[in-house]
């Protein structure tokens, strides 16, 4: 089984796209399936932070990337 979540990155990707992850992911492996540094970024699920180590549910989630430049 799996689970079917909206994820939308910020900056890159603000519409979002539809994935699947097997159920019991969490949110480090969603992260890891992207190919995304899990330091560089801040997680939300339907706009409420979550804890890297919680179980991915259902809901759009939103990945902020954090920018740096001088």
């Amino acid at each position: 089984m799996s689970t079917t979540i909206k994820v939308k990155i910020f900056p890159d990707n603000p519409d979002g796209q539809m994935i699947n992850v097997p159920d019991d992911s969490t949110y480090e492996d969603l992260l890891n399936i992207m190919d995304i540094n899990q330091e560089l970024v801040i997680l939300l699920n339907d706009g409420k932070a979550v804890p890297i180590d919680d179980i991915v549910v259902e809901g759009t989630v939103t990945i902020l990337k954090a920018i740096s430049g001088g």
